[in-house]
């Protein structure tokens, strides 16, 4: 049974979006496996997706969307313990280009990413006002936007 679309304030849209894409890193990571294509090119790109949209992203929901909950809030913790905890996992890549990272970091951000989008960000929507929603907006506007993904090797595409 799949479950229904979130209806997301409009102020976190891109964030939601920005999520569709990281859930399509996890897809990509995961294909690349299945057509067991060589480790260090699958990590090749996740060095810089994480790069070029993950790390921008964390960025813009640590400055502009978690400071909306007190510091101490536990999803607001949560939250930031499961950013670096990526960030540690895209370090361990850098030595470690193995299929058991690479399905590792897949799954911690696979589950990251639905956290969010199940839990925190319902929980922030329900507590913020609009103009907190609406300054959160303006700031992740103001802030670097992630790169498109142009990642030229599509390794998870079977030929």
């Amino acid at each position: 049974m799949s479950q229904q679309p979130i209806k997301r304030s409009p102020q976190l849209v891109k964030l939601s979006r920005d999520h569709h894409f990281g859930l399509l890193i996890c897809w990509k990571i995961r294909q690349g496996i299945r057509f067991e294509v060589a480790a260090p090119r699958i990590t090749a790109f996740v060095l810089e997706a994480f790069r070029q949209e993950l790390e921008p992203h964390f960025q813009q929901e640590e400055n502009c969307i978690f400071s909306l909950l007190p510091p101490d809030d536990a999803l607001r913790l949560q939250a930031e313990a499961e950013h670096q905890a990526l960030r540690n996992g895209n370090i361990a890549l850098e030595t470690d280009m193995s299929y058991e990272r690479l399905t590792a970091f897949a799954e911690l951000l696979d589950a990251h990413i639905r956290f969010e989008e199940r839990q925190l960000f319902n929980y922030i929507e329900s507590g913020a006002s609009q103009e907190a929603l609406t300054a959160a907006a303006q700031c992740i506007l103001d802030m670097p936007q992630p790169e498109a993904d142009a990642w030229a090797d599509e390794f998870w595409v079977k030929k």
